[in-house]
């Protein structure tokens, strides 16, 4: 499925964003310490494709996420439509 089916999918399956002050802090803390588990590498793919809008996702994916991470995706979603950080910021994230 396209990024943008997969991500409302993921906003829908959440049941909304996570009260999280601060969305991209809160991922690059994830990753530091389970980058390297299944979750945190689906979790890096959605992070492209929040800062490239290219990508393609199995419905399946989804499974990956725990709930507390579905919620953290939905408030990257919503941290990136805002356009409150730069590019860079998202690049980091790398």
């Amino acid at each position: 499925m396209d990024a943008a089916t997969f991500l409302l999918l993921i906003q829908r399956k959440a049941g909304g964003a996570a009260d999280i002050r601060d969305p991209l802090t809160a991922a690059k803390d994830f990753l530091a310490t389970s980058g390297e588990t299944a979750e945190g590498m689906a979790l890096r793919e959605v992070l492209r494709t929040l800062e490239t809008g290219n990508g393609t996702f199995r419905e399946a994916d989804i499974w990956l996420f725990s709930r507390d991470r579905l919620q953290l995706i939905a408030a990257l979603i919503e941290t990136r439509l805002s356009g409150l950080h730069s590019k860079c910021e998202w690049d980091a994230l790398r």
